[in-house]
């Protein structure tokens, strides 16, 4: 009998290394993927741990940075998908809108014939959103902006706010004196005098804020950090009583 030790075929052994190897370099590019991804995520480039939450929401992130660069001011309305199967009003919004910037504005800073968008933001970008209404154009170099936006899944009036970046303002600071003048030189509104003036951050800004008999209306000036120089906007807004920010909305501009 032959008691010499069964040797494992060639062949075998070449298939046993070709598969070590297979694992090897499928491993490695994993790692190089996850490493990849993981950069990505961190410098919130690709948000995959967003996309993938219970696989991959372990991924560290970088936290933005809370410098005034970033600080937007606040509208009156939060964006939010616009419901499928609405169908909005756009001649009641454009009417709703052209009015208020009629009924707010001086002539002098009104168009000759007011252009108003469906999904236009107050700062000039179109969004997908079919209850927002907005008219954006300058005049004598002021830079007007103007937003309404119905209830959402109704054609109830929810808020109007004007935007005014002045020309030529070389002011850094928002004072009652200064509020007052340019409230009066850009709306038609006879407002009782503007008193309250506050500082958050970087950003200084006067207003105020009434509760009137058809609704909640403000008014002011603000200094909005943009990065390497402030931002003077001058502002009005106006919350109807049937607005779901009614009973909550205390500032046309902050929180």
């Amino acid at each position: 009998m032959n008691n010499e030790p069964i040797n494992p075929k060639p062949n075998r052994l070449k298939a046993l290394a070709l598969i070590e190897i297979g694992l090897f370099e499928l491993g490695f590019v994993a790692i190089i993927l996850l490493l990849f991804f993981g950069i990505l995520n961190y410098f919130n480039i690709l948000s995959v741990s967003d996309l993938f939450p219970h696989q991959l929401g372990w991924l560290p992130r970088r936290e933005a940075p809370n410098g005034a660069s970033h600080q937007k001011i606040r509208q009156s309305t939060v964006a939010t998908p616009t419901p499928s199967g609405f169908n909005y009003d756009v001649k009641k919004g454009k009417l709703l809108l052209t009015q208020y910037l009629k009924d707010n504005l001086n002539k002098q800073f009104l168009q000759e014939k007011i252009d108003i968008k469906q999904g236009l933001s107050i700062d000039g970008r179109t969004e997908n959103l079919q209850y927002q209404f907005g008219s954006y154009y300058e005049i004598d170099k002021n830079t007007i902006s103007a937003n309404f936006h119905f209830k959402e899944s109704t054609n109830t009036s929810n808020d109007f706010i004007i935007f005014i970046q002045p020309s030529n303002l070389k002011a850094a600071t928002a004072t009652a004196e200064l509020a007052n003048n340019l409230t009066s030189l850009y709306f038609l509104k006879a407002y009782s005098p503007i008193s309250n003036c506050s500082v958050k951050s970087t950003t200084s800004y006067c207003e105020s804020f009434k509760t009137e008999e058809s609704g909640k209306r403000g008014f002011g000036i603000v200094f909005a950090n943009n990065g390497s120089k402030f931002t003077p906007i001058v502002f009005t807004c106006f919350i109807p009583k049937d607005s779901k920010y009614y009973l909550t909305q205390t500032s046309c501009i902050t929180p």
